[in-house]
């Protein structure tokens, strides 16, 4: 699937309010005072709003977004702390309800029983794994004390004498 096309299915699910944030592109003028603030080059600038749109859209959890700009910006931990208290001050204040709303939602869609099949990775590898759990042996099978387990069979006896295949350990 096409990443503008997972954008627009998003922005249907969101709120009317946080959907009219984003489109209304405001928060970009922040991004970018920001950006300025903290001498970001276009790289770095171009990252920074990558994660803010991540966070609102409700990709990524609001919590994260330090870590992650920590990590994508490749900056220290003191800067990415600042650069996260600017960004939840002059953009993510203004619509952090709807953010929250959104996260809330989601958990509650997460813990119904309908939601058994998931489409994000999370959820796909966790159904994979509770199939491959492993079945219970039926008790109608043969077991080896039902065959009359026979011995293996000796081939060499070399207890008397050394193995021709090994060295001596004198």
């Amino acid at each position: 699937m096409d990443y503008k096309e997972t954008i627009k299915e998003r922005l249907n699910i969101l709120s009317p309010q946080l959907r009219a944030f984003i489109l209304d592109e405001n928060w970009r003028k922040d991004t970018e005072k920001i950006g300025k603030q903290f001498n970001f080059d276009e790289e770095k600038y171009a990252s920074f709003e990558n994660e803010v749109f991540l966070v609102l859209l409700c990709f990524e959890p609001k919590n994260d977004f330090a870590e992650n700009i920590k990590r994508e910006l490749e900056i220290d931990s003191n800067m990415a702390g600042w650069v996260a208290e600017d960004a939840e001050k002059n953009i993510f204040n203004k619509v952090t309800n709807e953010i929250n709303l959104m996260w809330q939602n989601e958990e509650k869609a997460e813990k119904s029983p309908q939601n058994n099949v998931g489409t994000s990775f999370e959820k796909i590898i966790l159904n994979q794994a509770k199939a491959m759990r492993v079945a219970e042996v039926p008790s109608n099978l043969p077991t080896d004390e039902q065959q009359g387990r026979e011995l293996p069979k000796i081939i060499h006896n070399y207890i008397a004498s050394d193995d021709p295949y090994r060295e001596p350990l004198q």
